[in-house]
């Protein structure tokens, strides 16, 4: 016969004390995670980027956009009931809108993070519709508060998105870039003409004329062509003795006069100290070396070339 085995009552305490405590952490746990559940957020912060640069994103348009829109008090929303996933898609259908982050930091603070898109030129299209462009080809509505002043696109046919439109698209987005980055021709550019996908035509702040620019293709070195052009020629003769200047030509400028001219009793014409205060009054010398003036020739019109 088997021993009969003792039960110990000390093991029985010990194994109900146990089970006790870790009832006690279980009840614990669960009416802390409760009491997090509904606890309220401490406040909201909301950061634009890029607020610098243009105003069609403001925080009070997010926070409208968030809260006043539907009623809601941030204060008094428990952390449970925050969709962060569903703030942001709302952020992310503002096309001025970019990229959009929300989160809750150790805080309990709710934190709102947009990324405002910047316009890189305004295009004005054939049939009267006007929008703005940014760097990524994106095409940006205009805004019933705010108008942000970029280069102008005139003249645009009504853009699709297709392969061809949208290689229209970056190539003006390629004009733009190019021109604002040289302190001259950002200046000098009142607006672009688009005649057709390779057909380009600048139509300068000062002068009469029209500067042909082609396709856009190598636009750095033509438009540094029509810049020793201006220092060469324009400077000496005046600025309304031509209305087309045409870019188009490898290391060339072909220029066309317009009306019967007459020189100016004093050459260093007023309109010339707007440019001389940017490009200063004399030439650079590698300027003059890359432009050589040559005699006018018979063309029609009496062209006048300057080439390399």
């Amino acid at each position: 016969m088997s021993e009969k085995r003792k039960i110990s009552t000390r093991k029985i305490v010990q194994t109900l004390a146990t089970l006790v405590l870790l009832a006690g952490c279980v009840v614990v746990m669960l009416s802390a995670s409760k009491a997090q559940e509904q606890k309220k957020i401490k406040g909201v912060r909301i950061s634009v980027e890029n607020e610098e640069s243009c105003q069609f994103i403001s925080k009070d348009e997010v926070n409208r956009s968030l809260f006043e829109r539907r009623h809601i008090k941030p204060r008094q929303i428990a952390i449970n009931n925050i969709d962060l996933k569903k703030m942001e898609h709302i952020l992310s259908t503002n096309p001025w809108i970019e990229t959009a982050q929300v989160f809750l930091d150790n805080n309990s603070v709710l934190n709102i993070e947009v990324t405002q898109r910047v316009p890189q030129l305004r295009v004005f299209q054939k049939n009267g519709d006007s929008y703005y462009i940014d760097s990524s080809a994106h095409v940006l509505p205009l805004s019933d508060h705010y108008t942000h002043y970029e280069l102008l696109f005139i003249n645009v046919p009504e853009l699709k998105d297709d392969s061809a439109d949208n290689a229209l698209k970056r190539k003006m987005i390629s004009i733009a870039s190019l021109i604002k980055r040289d302190t001259f021709w950002q200046a000098q550019t009142a607006e672009i003409v688009v005649n057709g996908p390779d057909d380009f035509e600048l139509i300068p702040v000062l002068g009469t004329h029209k500067i042909r620019l082609g396709n856009g293709d190598k636009l750095k070195e033509k438009l540094e062509n029509v810049f020793s052009f201006y220092q060469n020629v324009l400077n000496k003769i005046g600025w309304d003795r031509y209305t087309v200047i045409d870019a188009r030509f490898e290391n060339q400028v072909v220029a066309s006069p317009s009306l019967p001219w007459k020189a100016p009793v004093d050459r260093a014409l007023s309109n010339m100290n707007w440019v001389k205060s940017i490009v200063g009054d004399k030439p650079k010398e590698e300027d003059i070396a890359a432009m050589t003036m040559l005699a006018p020739s018979n063309m029609q019109g009496d062209s006048l070339k300057t080439r390399q």
